[in-house]
């Protein structure tokens, strides 16, 4: 399941996964950007537990910090510590403050971190503010709600920057100076761990929105400013991380000598935290390229390195990634042990992001194993994580998962619960978005109106103006007047041609927003709205008791899933795109075709034959799937399956609703799919009298089949060819 995972900076939050080839790979992505993004100890290394006595003021701040991702308590005992009755500066004084908040956010602690955001904001200090709006980044983060950071990020990153102009900004980069000088001196001068830390929020902002130009970017400076600061811990992590963007964009070239630097900065630490984190992100790039062998190698070399740094948590993300590892090698018994190991130190500290991972990935495993009604109790957890954090599209990818899950395990009517709430989760996101695109278009369309309202003002008082002029000269002069008199008819004929084009203009416009209403944004096939429409059109014509009378195909991408998984989402909406112009090719002028949802549309044919309903789904089956989408140059192999239904259904003849046509249609589709996808389901007859018997049939619409109570048309697909 793809999920924000957290950060854990020395300062402020890092970076996070952006979007990759896969969701499998995004979530092994993820998993290993948290290890990547633990906090990391700047200056030479103390005993774990307690900073050294050498350590700079702010290095010692770091080993608290680092510690308190394991040990929160122990670290806010030794942050007081550092800080008796007062007597710190005032910088120093922001410093502790900050780093306080931040070992309760990183720990899921809202409560407690909101007073050190109080105390920083009380300070009316530009440098408190902004380490207050990183402590609630930091919390944004924990909840998984990246947007609610990223402009609190931007913010405290521009507030750093007006307060220090002497620190690097990324513009070298843009002009093509990549030399940095490193300037310790003046760095302790300015919050450069601080906006380190923000610079990598946005990093993992642009990463989550799968834009990796911009995410490297923001990479290149956040280790331009560890650079500047010679802050060593940093520009390894900071190395790392744009090694792995430029992976991600295909410049393997400029990564390796990248990875290189970051391997040896590690070596040279001594710190076998900062190692295992290294060794996470060559595993990054060995799972980017495909090579299993090596990310398992790499990952069980990363696990003692991290029991040596006596780091639970960095331990418990590695497990949750092996568990990851194990579920794509179908190794379900292993992926549920590493999971169950992993859990209980991320609820311990309220680690939402990886308890959402981990409990996905251990009912995942409980059903391969078959222990369903076990992983349904998981599913369940996993629906109220990503509804408590406002991420409908993760718990759609999850419903989706586990429908998959079942299907495999043999649950088939479990199975068809979840395609159904899927489907409805779908379709409710797709609504909400179409409603911002119309609201959207509605506000620009009022202000286009309110503009051409300005105008036709101005031009309305200059008329009056003119009117005036005139009066007065026509008490001057008869003749002048007259010849005024002429000009002004003839200013008011074009000012009224121009008013009545203005509104002819005004009033296209608006049928304009009502086709686009009517019409999917994507494909410019009809949405759900129009066939609405036309279905109340029909049936205000034909009466409400005559019931529904046409053929109603329901056609579903197979395996679209792995579409998007296997060539991104950009190839996805090229095959949505390619499967709306053939089925507009397959049907007669006619009929209508409908965007239904996702990778799901639908054909409504009125007043067809059943035997041209059957001749159509065929003719569709073939037109889709005889030949490959090519997608960048390369053939995608693209199969549909279809459930359709001619209306009423014989022998019977039963008058029924629309809606329950689609039902009926949707059994069909169902039914097409679990006999192995790739071919059409028509229901041919149904016996079902009255409406008590049509229900029963719905109700369990396989064993009305099987009974002989529905007669079904069954006809395969082509041999789809890549």
């Amino acid at each position: 399941m793809t999920m924000l995972q957290p950060t854990f900076a020395p300062a402020a939050p890092g970076a996070t996964p952006g979007r990759s080839r896969a969701r499998r790979a995004l979530v092994l992505a993820a998993a290993l950007w948290v290890a990547l993004a633990l906090p990391a100890q700047a200056g030479d290394g103390g005993p774990q537990g307690a900073p050294a006595p050498a350590l700079t003021f702010q290095s010692r701040i770091d080993s608290w910090l680092r510690l308190g991702y394991d040990r929160p308590d122990d670290a806010l005992a030794g942050l007081q510590a550092m800080d008796p009755g007062g007597a710190a500066t005032p910088v120093e004084r922001i410093a502790l403050l900050q780093a306080r908040g931040m070992v309760l956010a990183q720990s899921g602690r809202a409560a407690d971190a909101q007073q050190w955001i109080d105390a920083l904001a009380a300070l009316h200090e530009s440098r408190a503010d902004a380490g207050a709006m990183l402590i609630r980044a930091m919390l944004a983060s924990m909840q998984g709600r990246i947007d609610l950071g990223e402009p609190l990020a931007q913010s405290a990153l521009a507030t750093l920057r007006a307060a220090c102009p002497a620190m690097p900004d990324g513009s070298a980069q843009a002009a093509g100076e990549v030399q940095i000088t490193a300037d310790p001196a003046a760095a302790s001068e300015c919050n450069v761990r601080a906006a380190w830390g923000a610079t990598r929020i946005l990093q993992r902002y642009w990463q989550d929105k799968g834009v990796p130009a911009n995410a490297a970017a923001q990479a290149r400076s956040a280790r331009d400013l560890a650079l500047w600061a010679a802050d060593n811990p940093r520009l390894t992590l900071s190395t790392a991380e744009l090694a792995w963007l430029l992976v991600r964009g295909d410049k393997l070239d400029a990564a390796q000598p990248l990875l290189r630097q970051a391997q040896r900065l590690a070596a040279r630490s001594g710190d076998p935290a900062l190692q295992a984190r290294v060794k996470m992100a060559e595993a990054l790039m060995a799972h980017w390229h495909q090579d299993s062998d090596a990310v398992r190698r790499l990952a069980d070399e990363a696990l003692p390195l991290a029991r040596e740094a006596n780091s639970p948590r960095l331990e418990s993300v590695l497990l949750g990634y092996l568990s990851d590892v194990y579920a794509k090698q179908r190794r379900p018994a292993e992926a549920l042990r590493a999971a169950e190991q992993a859990l209980p130190v991320a609820r311990e500290h309220k680690d939402v992001r990886i308890e959402l991972m981990l409990t996905n990935n251990a009912g995942l495993a409980k059903i391969g194993l078959g222990r369903i009604a076990e992983g349904k109790r998981d599913l369940a957890r996993v629906e109220q994580l990503t509804r408590d954090a406002g991420l409908a599209a993760r718990q759609a990818e999850a419903l989706r998962e586990y429908d998959a899950a079942l299907t495999a395990a043999g649950d088939y009517r479990g199975a068809l619960e979840l395609f159904h709430r899927e489907r409805e989760l779908n379709a409710k996101t797709m609504d909400l978005a179409r409603e911002a695109a119309l609201k959207e278009l509605r506000l620009r369309n009022d202000r286009e109106r309110k503009q051409r309202d300005i105008d036709l003002l101005a031009r309305d008082n200059e008329l009056k103006g003119v009117e005036l002029a005139n009066r007065e000269l026509m008490l001057r002069i008869w003749a002048v007047a007259g010849v005024v008199l002429a000009l002004s008819a003839a200013t008011v004929l074009l000012l009224y041609r121009r008013v009545r084009a203005t509104n002819r203009q005004l009033v296209a416009s608006e049928a304009q927003l009502r086709v686009q209403s009517e019409r999917d944004p994507l494909t410019n096939l009809a949405n759900r709205r129009q066939f609405l429409s036309v279905m109340h059109a029909e049936q205000a014509r034909s009466g409400a008791e005559a019931g529904f009378e046409g053929a109603l195909l329901l056609v579903d991408i197979d395996h679209f899933k792995h579409v998007n998984d296997g060539h991104g989402h950009a190839a996805g909406d090229v095959v949505l795109c390619e499967v709306a112009r053939r089925l507009n090719e397959a049907v007669r002028g006619d009929d209508l075709v409908v965007r239904w949802g996702g990778e799901e549309f639908l054909v409504l044919a009125l007043k067809v034959p059943a035997l041209q309903a059957e001749q159509l789904a065929e003719r569709v089956l073939k037109v889709i799937g005889e030949r490959p989408v090519m997608v960048d140059g390369r053939p995608v192999a693209i199969t549909v399956s279809i459930g359709y239904a001619r209306f009423p259904l014989p022998p019977h003849v039963l008058p029924l609703g629309w809606e329950q046509a689609i039902n009926l249609a949707d059994m069909a589709l169902y039914t097409a799919k679990s006999q192995g996808r790739n071919k059409s389901v028509g229901i041919v007859a149904a016996d079902a009298p009255a409406e008590p018997a049509l229900r029963q049939i719905e109700a369990d619409f396989e064993r009305a089949w099987s009974e002989g109570r529905v007669t079904l048309k069954i006809a395969p697909g082509p041999l789809a060819l890549a």
